[in-house]
């Protein structure tokens, strides 16, 4: 053996070697078995989010109060299979996701598969939003709590997901350059081991790069539970926005040992148009689960807050009956409030008071008689002291939970959105009556509404997840979705910002979920994610 052959050879064997110590792994041909025992095994990977951890062979990411990402970083790859076994930890609220992440370029541009309690969604991430669905396959068996294995792979422009042995789908997204995988948690603590991927691998010579934000938090926790949702946003006459929103231990929150007078109204103050968020603060705290809260302040400086209180039902098999909806006011810009007053019994409210062009308040409302439940509207002509009888919105034989939201068209008719799926209704009296409620056609939860300076009309709601419309037509014909979150609690809330741009606020679902504020811009030729 000649000279040259012998260190042709040696030098083969000494890059196997490095290759080898690199990625702390088993390499056979293009098939990494990445060796989660090893001793520097947590160097290898990028932790984003809340902290993750490497523990008796098994990736830990605790995406229970934030998501949790754990990248991969040694090596990249193009074509690729990505395979592994995963398991999340039972829960009673919170999507329980865990996702399988390819072609990560940097912590924004990535495929990947979102697995969550029963649902398989495949997702391109890009700089201008996380969740640009692919498409989906619902009604999985995947019971929380014990070991699943899926894979998710590339072979061109084309994508397939399989869970537990079986192949769910084939979609096509073109492919991009090559990119390193990896794995987060969604709304729940998750597991992962055996990881495999097959594939091409080449070493990965940039630095993974993690960008600003794309939101802010309003809040984390009210200390009231750690569970916060159902926020609303206004500005103050001094330039300060004001955001309100529900704390408690849960969903719903009824009175217990740890929380005697159960959730409550608690508010933060932002200085900076929304990028910073004072401490929360309580408003309201009432002896019952008061929540669901919206803010606005009149041209003569008033604040009002309208919100519904849940109290204990006296029906068998009934845990709760609405009180009703209420309404505190304040003289001193927040500082002191008035005692409530329940201004419609028996119904529900999740919109704020809107100020009419000619100074008539009109207020969404809604209800649930019998099997039916449908939209209504309050109305008063001065400045709140007193309200007129509730005008009820004929649902048109659907059944519409209707968190009703209303906007004034130019026209001087109001529009109103119902949820569902979904519906709208028009008023050609201010508000005194209104058509049969019809279909809207997409699916929208929680709406508001909100007019930009352009005479842009904004839709934000929640399905799919968090999402907005916008109308160019005063409501006539609507965009595409747009989304704006993956996480799916919604109940959306929109203000101008002093430079045209809107802050959306919307809270998260889950154990622990958190108010989240993110910034944009929007057009005549879409909406403009903006960073803080």
């Amino acid at each position: 053996m000649n000279r040259k052959l012998i260190l042709c050879i040696f030098t083969i064997v000494v890059g196997i070697v490095t290759l080898f110590s690199l990625c702390s792994a088993r390499l056979s041909a293009d098939e990494l078995s990445i060796d989660l025992n090893a001793k520097d095994a947590a160097k290898q990977w990028k932790f984003m989010g809340d902290p993750g951890s490497i523990k008796d062979g098994c990736l830990r990411l605790d995406g229970r109060r934030d998501r949790a990402t754990a990248v991969y970083l040694p090596l990249e790859w193009k074509d690729v299979s990505l395979e592994a076994k995963f398991k999340v930890e039972p829960q009673d609220q919170g999507v329980l996701a865990c996702g399988f992440m390819i072609g990560a370029t940097d912590a924004e541009h990535y495929d990947y598969v979102h697995l969550d309690r029963g649902q398989a969604i495949l997702v391109r991430s890009d700089e201008a939003n996380e969740w640009n669905e692919i498409k989906r396959v619902s009604k999985l068996d995947k019971p929380a709590g014990k070991w699943h294995s899926a894979k998710l792979e590339r072979r061109g422009d084309t994508l397939t997901v399989s869970l537990n042995g079986k192949q769910l789908y084939e979609a096509k997204s073109p492919a991009g350059p090559a990119g390193r995988i990896g794995f987060y948690a969604g709304q729940g603590l998750v597991e992962v081991k055996d990881i495999i991927v097959t594939g091409a691998a080449k070493k990965a010579t940039a630095e993974f790069e993690v960008p600003p934000p794309s939101f802010v938090y309003v809040c984390k926790d009210a200390g009231a539970g750690a569970y916060e949702a159902f926020p609303d946003v206004c500005r103050l006459s001094d330039g300060r926005l004001m955001a309100v929103f529900y704390a408690g231990y849960g969903h719903v929150a009824m009175p217990n040992d740890k929380l005697p007078k159960g959730g409550r109204i608690s508010y933060c103050i932002s200085s900076d148009e929304g990028k910073t968020w004072s401490p929360a603060k309580v408003l309201y705290d009432g002896p019952n689960d008061d929540r669901d809260p919206s803010i606005v302040q009149l041209p003569d400086g008033r604040l009002l807050c309208t919100f519904f209180t849940l109290i204990p039902s006296k029906k068998p098999g009934e845990r709760w009956t609405c009180e009703g909806t209420s309404m505190i006011e304040s003289n001193d810009m927040g500082k002191t409030w008035s005692k409530p007053r329940v201004i419609y019994p028996g119904y529900y409210v999740s919109s704020p008071i809107r100020v009419l062009s000619d100074g008539r308040l009109a207020l969404g409302l809604y209800s649930e008689k019998d099997d039916t439940a449908f939209g209504a509207i309050g109305l008063s002509d001065d400045k709140g002291k007193t309200w007129k009888k509730v005008v009820d919105i004929d649902n048109g034989g659907i059944r519409l939970d209707a968190e009703t939201d209303l906007i004034e068209l130019k026209d001087g008719s109001l529009y109103a959105v119902l949820r569902a799926h979904a519906c709208y209704s028009v008023s050609k009296d201010r508000g005194e009556s209104w058509t049969v409620s019809k279909p809207i056609g997409f699916p929208a939860h929680c709406p508001y509404l909100l007019r930009t300076d352009d005479d842009i009309i904004l839709l934000a709601h929640r399905l799919p997840q968090t999402s907005l419309h916008y109308s160019l037509d005063e409501c006539k014909t609507w965009s595409k979705n747009v989304m704006v979150d993956n996480h799916g609690g919604a109940y959306p809330s929109m203000v101008k910002l002093k430079d045209g741009s809107i802050l959306i606020i919307y809270y998260e679902e889950g154990a622990g979920s958190s108010i989240r504020a993110k910034k944009f811009r929007a057009t005549k030729d879409g909406i403009e994610w903006l960073t803080f």
